[in-house]
């Protein structure tokens, strides 16, 4: 019964995505559906909301996501994506190159919505008409994720470290074989597609200083973000306001760039993501999986890949399925000793779920820049996901953890 009503409510975002109902207010009722399911009752669903709309991860992801398309779109009236496809033309593969490294090179700072970042570089690199609004969500997306393995920085590796045990050096050569499926995975599925240039000989150091001059107020606020440890909202507002400064961008495309980024759409989509993950943490349907598993004695790689799996699609978070998981499968991953062959296999079980899950915040973002068909991005993204899932299972079953 527990599975069914989880189920049922994955086909309602499925068929309300398919009918354009707005990602924000989709997930929203998918947590009101849940909650009526499992009888939550009005007022604790109330208080649930109100202490998500007042606590800092709302108002901080909420800052941080307005603060990026404010910041992405004054790059773009001030002419600086224009700039740097045109230094991408001096790379070696022109193009092909820059959509696979720049989603890369932001993705080395766990920023939540980063992807958002990433999308107009992309867009104005595949400015051709013929790659699809779907291509270009699917080429930002995987590139972005591909670091997210063994990135030491990223909160999921680090909440793995401290709940199994392992050390984070470890657990990131341990997994840093699939990032590297995913890039060769990327390029064989989506940079191949992409118009391969020729870069002016020589141009390689001018393209580089192209690319950084354009690009340096990501850049800083990556840095900034990263060496000062302060909250990434306000480096990301540092940043607006060196830029201003700095470039002196005209009135109107200030205002422009307000207008992108200060929308109730935006604010509510951040709202219904976060609301949908609250309700399934009051109401305790992401355990539903893992008492099923238990309950018919599956075999542990069974019960490992379905319950972090879930909680990946459940919440589209790497530390939150982490989190979620790590802890109700002590007993297979670090309890009463480490199985680090184990931990591999949840992490990419884990991801897998992530990388589908329709509450991805960089998944959402990324859809509605590109005004991209999100059922059709999924069709794209299937194979090479699935590749990715068997690969890193022939990975596990090689015991590649006994080396750690």
């Amino acid at each position: 019964m527990e599975a069914v009503k989880l189920i049922a409510v994955f086909v309602f975002i499925v068929i309300a995505l398919r009918l354009k109902i707005s990602v924000g207010v989709t997930l929203f009722l998918a947590g009101v559906i849940t909650a009526l399911m499992y009888n939550l009752k009005f007022l604790v669903l109330l208080e649930g909301y109100w202490e998500l709309i007042k606590s800092w991860r709302f108002i901080s992801l909420t800052l941080v996501i307005i603060l990026i398309t404010i910041l992405g779109a004054l790059l773009k009236e001030l002419k600086f994506l224009d700039k740097l496809t045109k230094a991408c033309n001096n790379l070696y593969g022109g193009n092909r190159t820059a959509v696979s490294i720049l989603p890369g090179l932001v993705g080395l700072m766990p920023m939540p919505g980063g992807a958002l970042l990433s999308a107009p570089l992309v867009d104005n690199v595949l400015s051709d008409k013929k790659y699809s609004p779907e291509f270009k969500t699917v080429a930002n997306y995987w590139f972005r994720h591909i670091v997210e393995f063994f990135w030491p920085v990223y909160p999921g590796l680090i909440l793995s470290a401290a709940i199994t045990g392992v050390p984070l050096y470890k657990i990131s050569m341990l997994q840093f074989p699939l990032t590297v499926v995913m890039v060769i995975l990327g390029i064989i599925f989506f940079s191949r597609k992409i118009d391969l240039t020729n870069g002016e000989a020589g141009g390689t150091l001018l393209a580089l200083k192209g690319i950084a001059n354009t690009i340096w107020p990501i850049i800083l606020a990556i840095v900034i973000y990263g060496l000062f440890k302060i909250p990434l909202a306000f480096a990301v507002l540092l940043s607006i306001i060196l830029l201003v400064i700095i470039a002196k961008p005209k009135k109107e495309s200030m205002v422009i760039s307000l207008k992108h980024g200060l929308t109730f759409k935006l604010i509510f989509l951040v709202f219904g993501i976060l609301s949908f993950q609250t309700v399934l943490q009051l109401t305790g349907a992401i355990d539903s999986i893992t008492k099923l598993t238990v309950d018919y004695k599956l075999p542990a790689e069974l019960v490992i890949f379905l319950v972090c799996f879930t909680s990946g699609l459940l919440t589209g978070m790497v530390a939150a399925f982490v989190g979620l998981s790590y802890s109700l499968l002590a007993g297979y991953l670090y309890q009463p000793q480490i199985n680090i062959s184990h931990i591999f296999l949840a992490y990419l079980s884990g991801y897998i779920g992530m990388i589908f899950s329709p509450t991805h915040l960089c998944l959402i973002l990324t859809n509605e820049y590109f005004k991209s068909d999100l059922v059709k991005v999924y069709k794209k993204m299937l194979i090479p996901v699935i590749l990715l899932a068997l690969i890193g299972f022939l990975i596990y079953l090689s015991n590649w953890g006994r080396l750690f």
